[in-house]
């Protein structure tokens, strides 16, 4: 059963609920990262990578140096062992994540969680209790046979995901709704090219004060994906010439106490997608949310229009400030 309510001048629907409005242990920062305790104004972020189908130590450049540009986070990295890394390697890699205020997912292992069952748990609790988890790109495609993995966020693609694993989200007469399509599958994407992402005309802390309509740069527009569907409120989509339909772009997902931002932008196979100036600015505002549930970050000078993209280096980005 699909319950509605309006929400902030949009339609929030909600679907089970569905709502639509020790060798790596310590986690050691390298060299210019946090140590031990950050400021008291800085957010704690830990990125996670290690393993991608895409050049991760390239994202997680670009990632850090977004974050860290806009002036609200310290950033550390936890690299995970290599695909074939010995059993005690994996049953030795447990990051700290309760000593971080968010944790960023800049990792894919292709379907097949290597994680031990007490690393995922600590992942888990962290985000149960009340922490943030970010989501970007092919972070969505990581693990599809770990089902809280799945909760987490939302909807994911590949990943030997099948119709077993949810529904889609399908935005009917300006609706976002569920669609099991039984026969369908899980992830897709068409030639990368430049898309307009679109207010969902929900008001959310993340993406209030951005321009309904603004123009991406060059990505892979990810179509299809697939999930649970639980709490998920879709904040912006952008329409698939493949799919002929809106797909999510933005998104955020309740789990317990902690708050979840999944993007599905921001592939790298070129620079335009993570330094387009509407892309950090998600991103950015999107893991601040994760961590504390509001947004004090600006819109950024430069940000795109609905006609041109505006592709800026991280340093080089300026946040307005009052």
């Amino acid at each position: 059963m699909l319950k509605f309510n309006l929400l902030g001048g949009g339609v929030r629907c909600s679907a089970l609920v569905l709502t639509l409005g020790a060798a790596c242990l310590a986690c050691m920062p390298g060299p210019g990262m946090a140590q031990d305790e950050a400021p008291a104004d800085k957010i704690r972020v830990l990125i996670i990578d290690g393993q991608n189908n895409h050049n991760w130590k390239e994202t997680t450049r670009a990632t850090r140096e977004t974050l860290i540009a806009c002036g609200r986070f310290e950033v550390d990295v936890a690299t995970s062992p290599a695909n074939r890394g010995a059993e005690d390697e994996w049953a030795a890699w447990r990051p700290s994540f309760k000593r971080y205020d968010v944790v960023f997912s800049n990792y894919n292992d292709g379907g097949r969680c290597l994680w031990s069952e007490q690393t995922k748990q600590d992942l888990v609790d962290f985000v149960a209790g009340g922490g943030g988890l970010a989501i970007v790109h092919a972070a969505n495609n990581s693990s599809g046979d770990w089902p809280e993995y799945n909760r987490m966020i939302g909807v994911g693609g590949w990943g030997g995901r099948t119709p077993a694993h949810g529904s889609h989200l399908r935005r009917v007469k300006g609706v976002w709704t569920t669609d099991p399509a039984p026969d369908g599958g899980s992830g897709s994407h068409g030639p990368q090219h430049a898309f307009v992402v679109e207010s969902a005309g929900v008001s959310h802390p993340i993406t209030d004060g951005l321009p309904e309509r603004w123009l991406h740069a060059k990505d892979e527009l990810y179509d299809s994906l697939r999930g649970p569907c639980k709490e998920v409120t879709v904040l912006a989509s952008a329409f698939c010439p493949k799919t002929k339909r809106h797909e999510p772009m933005v998104m955020t997902v309740s789990y317990g106490a902690g708050r979840v931002f999944h993007t599905p932008m921001g592939h790298v196979g070129g620079s335009d997608p993570v330094h387009c100036v509407g892309f950090q600015a998600v991103v950015a505002r999107g893991t601040e949310w994760a961590a504390t549930g509001v947004v004090t970050l600006p819109v950024p000078e430069a940000f795109p229009t609905a006609e041109a993209t505006s592709v800026v280096a991280p340093s080089k980005v300026k946040w307005k400030r009052p």
